[in-house]
């Protein structure tokens, strides 16, 4: 899937489709992020940056939420049309910028 098909897949996606992972709620607890804001920026296609290829059928999806923070998600797409968030966590861009360089 490019990121064009994966940004069509989430307009469409419902939202009783999307599933966490028991992963998802452990690491929850040491993260600030949240079932709740994963949902929200799952709906918020506009900012979605980029998409990374994992084991088959599983992405890890970068979201611009400032100009310091991304969310990042891992994330499975199942042929049924359902999405399982495997885990979560936000990273600070400027730190992520000067690894790249």
């Amino acid at each position: 899937m490019e990121l064009k098909e994966v940004k069509v897949f989430l307009e469409r996606l419902d939202q009783d489709s999307i599933n966490f992972d028991p992963h998802f709620y452990k690491r929850t607890i040491e993260r600030p992020v949240n079932e709740g804001l994963v949902r929200n920026f799952l709906g918020r296609i506009d900012r979605l940056e980029k998409i990374e290829y994992g084991k088959i059928g599983r992405f890890k999806l970068w979201f611009k939420m400032s100009s310091k923070y991304s969310l990042v998600l891992i994330v499975e797409i199942k042929e049924t049309k359902e999405l399982k968030v495997v885990s979560a966590w936000n990273t600070n861009r400027k730190w992520q910028d000067k690894l790249k360089g």
